[in-house]
This record gives C-alpha cells, structure tokens and sequence, in this order.
C-alpha cells in the first residue's frame, strides 16, 4: 500500500495522538495510585476528610505480567537448528526478558504499546517501548493491520524544544515541533535510513479491543475508595463525641473546673452521658466484601489474601487460576505475535550484518507460567513422555530452564565425558531419550 506521507497527514496524526493522550492519561494515573477521590470526594467542613486509596491496578497489572513473564521466554526450532537459537540467544537475551515484562504492563494500562527496533550506536539490535501517551501508530486498515506510519514525540534533558520522529518504511524523518496559536508546526531538521524494509514499530494490543486491562472495573475501584474513606472519617469523627447534660445548667467556667478535676457534679434527677453514633459495621463489612469479590471476579484474579491450604498442590492452585489463565492465554497469543514480528526484524538485520538467512517461523516460542511447581509431579510427566517427545521439548517444561537448547547441550557433554554416549556429533544422539 502506497502512502503519501506529507505535512499534513503527519499533523492529523499529531491531532490523533493528542487526544489519544488525554483519553489514555487517565489509565497511567490509576495505575500510579492517583484515583478520582484524591479529586472528587465530598469534604465536609469540621469533620474529618482523609482520602484512602487501594491500588488494585497496579497489584492486577503487576501480578498478571509476572505470572506470564516472570519466567523467561524459550525459543524452540522446529527444524532442530542450533545456529538460528544461538543467533536469537546472542541478539537478545540480554535485555529481552525485562523488556518483553514492560511492554506487556504496558499495555495492559493503556490497551496498547508500541515496540521501536533499532540500531544502537554499538551496531547492536535493540528495542524499546513508547505508549500512547508519546506515540501514535497509523495501521493500513487491512485484516493484517500492517504498520504503515509511526509518530513518537519527546523532549531533551536541559532542552526546552519538543521533538517528532516519523518512521515509514525506509527512513526516519526529525522534526521539532513548535506551535502557532492552537496549532502544532512542523520545523525539518532531516532524515536518516532504516535497514528493516517495513516500518520498525510493533503494535502490542492488551486485547482485541484496546481497552486498558482494568478499564471496566474503574467504577468498582472507585467505589471501594469511598466506602473505606467513609468509613475510616466515620470512626476518626467519634473522637468529637458530644456530652450530653440533661436537666441541668452547668456554666462554663464550672465546665472547665470538671474538666481538669475530671469530677462533674450535677443535680438531682440529672442525666449526664456521651453522644456517640451508632455504625452498621456488619453492612459495611459486607459491602465492602461484595465490592472487592465483584473486583476480583471481572478481573479473573484469584484473592490471595484468602485462607489457603498449606498443601494447596499446583494442580489445585491451577484449577482456582482458570480463569486468569484463560486470560493470560489471550495475552500470550497477543505476545507471541509480537516477538514473531521481532525476531522478523531481527533476521533482517542479521541478513544485513552476517550475510545469513533465517526463517523466522521456524522458531517456536515457549511460556512458563510463573507458578509454585511440582517437581516431582513434572519429573513423572517428563518420565511418562520420554517415548513421545524429544529430549529439548521435555526440558521446556522444567521451569528452571532457562535455554533448553544449551541445557541439551551441557547434558550431552556430560554423558560424552562421562563414556556413556560416544564421541561425535550431538545431532547424531539427540535421538536419544532422558533416562
């Protein structure tokens, strides 16, 4: 699809992009702990007024990302080639697994993140992550929804001038941006190449919708803030409980004697007692229990606060986790996507630096949930399997695995070492199964 970029289409999308920020802005503060009742609870003059706030979006963004991501991601050929894991192995692995972590928390707070490949000053393959806050990203309209232009917005330390960077398919454009009246302007500052071929912008969608993770769940969040704010300035207030005097006037010099003598003395028939408020704690409380229940429950988490079994099995803590991992296992389809399309990249630029070609849908890429495991439960699975599977695949499962191809490799030096596999290639006994 031929696209004539030009000024103005890049100031449309630089529109596009403003409002984009405003709507997205608000999903960054809750994640950050800023929720509407630092800004719209009712204060009340002489009372107390604190402000509580519960940060479940951050606990749910948090925990979701490390339940998929906190084991680092494997990489698996389908052809059995070492050379194009050894390549992916020495591009990536060392900054792959805390980036692939952000851009899928990302994500999950604004419904989408981009990630930017590029070339470092060292000539090495990087990325890095822009949202929707600083980047806009212009799609074809196709089922594809193929990439066609990227914007990414910034600003210089000690600079007080705003930057744009235009990526198409073949260059990088730069841009400062200023502004006549309302309007943005575009200042050309120049333009540099780009070895990819295709736009190196990757669009990392929470779901199929964009929505933010926790955006149907705000109004519950919110809620919750005001019941416990309530309820805590309900309590404090009881501090400012009235006395009550009946059938009698006592003046307010005879007040303040009792009041440091700590004795009262009133007449006959006299009633003196505290007014204090009366408060439904059990309706409270089971507001309360309904509300965070019905948080828990649209965001497919499981409450870990509850009281759990000291020998809850992995099994069972898995069957209480289905719900989540039937999200997750969205967020996985999603991910794997992404990194197809990185490693795409990727090839291209080992294409262009070692003049050597690797298909990228070769490779398969392997998630290990971040659970408590089973060893034993595993070992008796792999034990079970050793006639069905290869020896690489059995070792994806063992969560302390990092690379299953160097694992094999490392055990097959052993044995060779060892006398128990004869010297020679390892492709000639990677037939072999665990004993």
């Amino acid at each position: 699809m031929y696209l004539d970029i030009n000024e103005n289409l890049i100031l449309e999308c630089l529109n596009e992009l403003s409002k984009n920020a405003k709507d997205k802005q608000k999903y960054k503060d809750y994640y950050e702990g800023n929720h509407s009742i630092l800004k719209n609870y009712q204060m009340q003059d002489s009372r107390s007024n604190m402000k509580l706030v519960f940060n479940f979006p951050r606990k749910f963004v948090d925990n979701e990302t490390g339940y998929l991501l906190g084991k680092p991601v494997n990489y698996v050929s389908k052809s059995d080639d070492n050379e194009i894991i050894d390549a992916i192995d020495r591009n990536t692995s060392h900054w792959d697994k805390e980036h692939n972590i952000n851009l899928l928390k990302q994500s999950e707070i604004y419904g989408e993140a981009y990630e930017l490949n590029y070339i470092n000053t060292d000539g090495e393959f990087c990325a890095t992550i822009l949202t929707p806050i600083e980047a806009y990203v212009l799609e074809d309209g196709t089922a594809e929804r193929n990439v066609v232009l990227a914007l990414h917005t910034f600003t210089k330390k000690f600079d007080d001038n705003k930057y744009l960077d235009v990526y198409t398919d073949s260059e990088i454009r730069h841009y400062e941006l200023g502004s006549s009246g309302t309007k943005p302007e575009l200042k050309y500052i120049g333009s540099h190449e780009h070895i990819f071929g295709r736009v190196p912008v990757i669009v990392c969608p929470a779901n199929n919708e964009r929505k933010s993770g926790f955006q149907d769940v705000v109004s519950l969040f919110d809620a919750y803030n005001a019941i416990n704010s309530d309820l805590v300035n309900e309590i404090a207030d009881h501090r400012n409980a009235y006395l009550v005097i009946e059938n009698a006037k006592i003046e307010e010099e005879d007040l303040l004697k009792m009041k440091s003598m700590g004795i009262i003395q009133v007449p006959n028939q006299a009633k003196v007692y505290w007014l204090t408020k009366d408060i439904n704690d059990s309706f409270v409380k089971n507001e309360l229990d309904n509300i965070e229940r019905k948080i828990f429950d649209l965001m497919d988490e499981v409450n870990f606060n509850e009281n759990w079994a000291a020998n809850t099995s992995s099994l069972a803590l898995r069957n209480k986790l289905l719900n989540l991992e039937n999200r997750v296992a969205m967020r996985e389809a999603i991910m794997e996507k992404v990194i197809r399309q990185r490693l795409k990249n990727l090839f291209v630029y080992l294409k262009k630096k070692e003049g050597k070609s690797y298909d990228y849908r070769d490779v398969t890429v392997k998630f290990t949930r971040n659970l408590p495991t089973d060893l034993t439960g595993l070992a008796d699975v792999i034990t079970k399997l050793k006639d069905v599977c290869s020896q690489e695949t059995l070792l994806t499962l063992l969560p302390f695995v990092e690379n299953p191809k160097v694992e094999l490799e490392k055990y097959y030096f052993e044995k060779r070492r060892s006398g128990t596999i004869p010297e020679g290639n390892i492709s000639s006994v990677q037939n072999q199964v665990i004993v």
